[in-house]
This record gives C-alpha cells, structure tokens and sequence, in this order.
C-alpha cells in the first residue's frame, strides 16, 4: 500500500486517506469485508451486464474509480505509516464497511477467480498472467474514525449508481451491531431470531429501523419504491444534524424512554374484555396492554414522523427536548382509560381504512404531535391526545 495524501472532512468530522493497493493486496481484505454484514443488498448479476465487461478489463490491468472505505472504530491509527495502516485493517477487517464500490469489489474477486483457473494452462507456457493481474494498482479512499452517521452521510451522497441501497437498508447495516445488545432495558431481536416478546423487553429491529427512516424523512408511511429522489429527501434532513450525535441511538433512547414511561403509568395492565365491550371495541384490539402496542412499526413511525415535524417547525429542538418531559408525563398521568380511547380509535380506523396500517401510522403521529407539542391542548394529557390526535386524522382522511 501507498499513502498519496489525506485530508479532514469537516463536513463528518473525519480524516480522509487517498492510497494505492495492489490487487492482491485488497483482495486479502476484500471477502471479510463483504462477508462482515448480513444486512448487505444483493450483488448485480454479471451476466449480459456492464459489470461481466469490468471483468475482462480488470484482467488487461484496467484503472476503475477509487473505491471508498470506512473505518468506523475510534483508535488511534497512524494513517501516515502504509505498513501500519495496512496491518491495521487486516487485522481489524470488522471494523471496514465499504462506502461506494461494492459491486466493483465482487467483480475483482471473480476476475481473480477466473484467472486462477486459467493461469493453470498459462503457467505451463511460461505467461505468468496471473502475476501480472495481482501486481495491477487500484486507488482507494479511506475515511478515518468516522461515526455511523458520518457513515450514513457520506454513503447516501455516494451511492447514486444503477443499483442504490435504499436509506432504509443502509441503517440496517450500520447498526446491525445493536442487535441483541440492551438498549435502556430494550433488546434488539431480528426477523430470524423469531418474533419479539416485548412483554420481555424485546422490540423487532426493523421496527426501529423504520421509525428512525419514518424521522429523517419526516413521514410515517412507507416508502415501497426505494429511489433515488428518496435518498435525497433524507440528506436534506441529514445535512440540517449535527453529525458528531449518534441520531438513531438518541432516537432510539428517547422512544424506549416513552415506552417505558407508558408502561409505567399503566402498570403494563392487559385489558380485559369486559374493558373492550365498555369501550365498543368489537374486533381484536390493536394491543392488549403498552408492550404490544407501542412496539409496532406503527408506533414507532408515527414517533419518528411526529418528533421530525416538530423539528422542522422549531417546535422542538431534538429528542433531548421529548426527555425532559417524561418525568411530568409520568406525573400527570395515571390508568389505563386514556389507552382503551386509543384501542377504540384505532378499531375505528382500522373498520374505514382501505390501507390500515398506513392509517394506524398517521393516527400514531398525529397522537405523538399532540402529546409533546407545548403549545398544544393536548400536552402531555394522554386522554386528549388520543381524542385529538383522532380528530386530527380524520380532518386529514
């Protein structure tokens, strides 16, 4: 490896290092790091497509785009000393995400492949090709000690290829690391660990992945074609952070504080049906007591939405703003009645909606909007922000 020069993003608040490897040297590295995160999207299929004639240049000694890499761990590197840098990362390949270039990383180790196949025959005629392919040079960047949203940032403005990773996929792979860790007596499960007991402190990743998307892009509802003009939306919103803050972890704090708060105030009492018939709930309710319900995607994206809002209108500053209310919510509310008007308001809903889900998300939002606006009727009353927050709907349907 070769170090030509490194600059500091502002921007990200990270070192940036523009090098040159072999391609032997990065295809050392280059299966751990695909290999690193089960959340990466798919590969383009080669076949009948430009990446299948990247191949074959590849193996003529081609010059591609410099790939851009990441190394996301805060330690002390000395990105001066080639030898020490290259040490580094291949000893610590977990640590490496790969920004912009990853299909072009595929296609290097499937030239690689081929060659060594054929090189068989090559070797025997004295042309060492294969040789020659690994001492070719690819140029790289290297971002330093950058944060996960440094990370999010800088990848978002760099994947604007054919095949974009949508904002959403992206967030799953950069904190796939948060998986089964605690987070304030919260644990994150995946799709594959079975379903989340959130009686059991358990919340489904995706779920908060998706309220945190719901945040950026300040809207609840889902997005089913991941576009470009997508991406964009969110890096208006991305652009306006602070990138030193780890966003969705602050998202993600703020929202299990609220849930644990409402769990308190209704002692995470299950509702009975005598309480659903009271109530004229007919159907099965949205959720028996605060565990089920506030752990749904619904929830969690009417929340990111709402606080997204609030931001965009001055309303509030951050989620730093929502904690400091979660003492006086506790204290000002008590019972479950405010959360049966919610289930009754749901199940009314859920009776005139064509797209349910959708609804029961902009419901949440609008209930969110009610409860931590301070100029609002409905501050931190719960009884009136399920009521409004209704009202609110409808005048929206």
């Amino acid at each position: 490896m070769k170090v030509f020069s490194s600059a500091k993003d502002f921007r990200i608040n990270s070192v940036n290092i523009y090098a040159e490897m072999t391609f032997s040297e990065y295809l050392e590295l280059a299966p751990k790091i695909i290999s690193n995160n089960k959340f990466q999207r798919r590969r383009v299929k080669t076949s009948k497509s430009v990446y299948s004639l990247l191949k074959k240049d590849l193996q003529l000694g081609c010059i591609m785009p410099p790939l851009v890499l990441a190394i996301t761990e805060k330690e002390s590197i000395d990105y001066t000393n080639p030898c020490e840098l290259s040490k580094y990362m291949n000893a610590h390949s977990e640590e490496i995400l790969i920004l912009d270039g990853l299909q072009r990383t595929y296609t290097l180790i499937d030239a690689d492949a081929e060659l060594k196949q054929m090189d068989l025959s090559d070797m025997l005629s004295g042309n060492d090709k294969y040789q020659k392919f690994c001492n070719y040079k690819l140029r790289i960047e290297i971002y330093i000690e950058i944060n996960k949203f440094g990370v999010l940032y800088r990848m978002l403005t760099l994947n604007t290829g054919q095949t974009p990773m949508s904002a959403r996929h992206q967030i799953e792979m950069l904190y796939s690391d948060m998986l089964n860790t605690d987070i304030n007596g919260i644990k994150l499960i995946s799709d594959v660990d079975g379903t989340a007991r959130p009686s059991e402190n358990e919340f489904l990743f995706k779920n908060t992945v998706e309220g945190f998307h719901s945040y950026m892009n300040r809207n609840e509802l889902p997005i089913d074609r991941q576009e470009l003009l997508e991406n964009i939306k969110m890096l208006e919103k991305m652009s306006e952070e602070k990138i030193e803050s780890d966003l969705f972890k602050e998202y993600l704090e703020c929202y299990i504080s609220i849930f644990n708060a409402l769990r308190e105030i209704t002692s995470d009492e299950s509702v009975t049906d005598e309480a659903l018939s009271e109530y004229d709930i007919t159907g099965a309710p949205f959720g028996r007591n605060i565990s089920k319900a506030f752990s749904t995607s619904q929830a969690l994206t009417g929340f990111g939405a709402a606080i997204g809002r609030m931001k965009d209108r001055d309303v509030l500053t951050g989620f730093a703003d929502v904690l400091k209310m979660i003492d006086e919510l506790k204290t000002q509310n008590e019972g479950m009645d405010w959360f049966l008007s919610m289930l009754r308001y749901l199940d009314m809903i859920r009776d005139k909606s064509k797209k349910i889900g959708n609804a029961q998300r902009m419901y949440f939002q609008y209930f969110f909007r009610e409860l931590f606006n301070s100029e609002s009727d409905s501050y931190l009353n719960l009884d009136n922000a399920a009521e409004n927050g209704y009202k609110k709907y409808i005048s929206q349907v």
